[in-house]
């Protein structure tokens, strides 16, 4: 199993941009995370969490970041084009493979 991203936004930050600042390690976690889960028959996951404080509290918020089974092939589609945009090749062929075999387990069960 991948290791999920652990993350504590602090109070200057906003949750959008420290999700665009890490945009690339989102990238090729969430790609490695998806393999895993379809090699793994996995119907869900979380790949990240990211603590928000509360200003004015001692209290922590905790957002966990995930993918369910019915949103794979979206993110694998999207996946591929985040991977190339950071020359990260390697797990392309391997997502490939997974969006092909997704579309056609999609018409499979559309003709049920």
């Amino acid at each position: 199993m991948p290791e999920t991203i652990q993350l504590e936004l602090d109070l200057e930050n906003n949750l959008e941009n420290l999700l665009l600042e890490k945009k690339h390690k989102f990238a090729t976690t969430i790609a490695q995370f998806l393999c895993w889960a379809l090699e793994n028959n996995v119907d869900s996951f979380v790949f990240a969490e990211i603590a928000v404080p509360y200003p004015d509290e001692d209290a922590v918020e905790l957002i966990k970041l995930g993918c369910k089974r019915e949103e794979y092939l979206n993110a694998l589609e999207k996946g591929i084009k985040n991977l190339i945009e950071f020359e990260e090749y390697e797990l392309c062929p391997k997502l490939q493979e997974w969006i092909e075999y997704l579309q056609i387990e999609k018409k499979v069960k559309k003709h049920d």
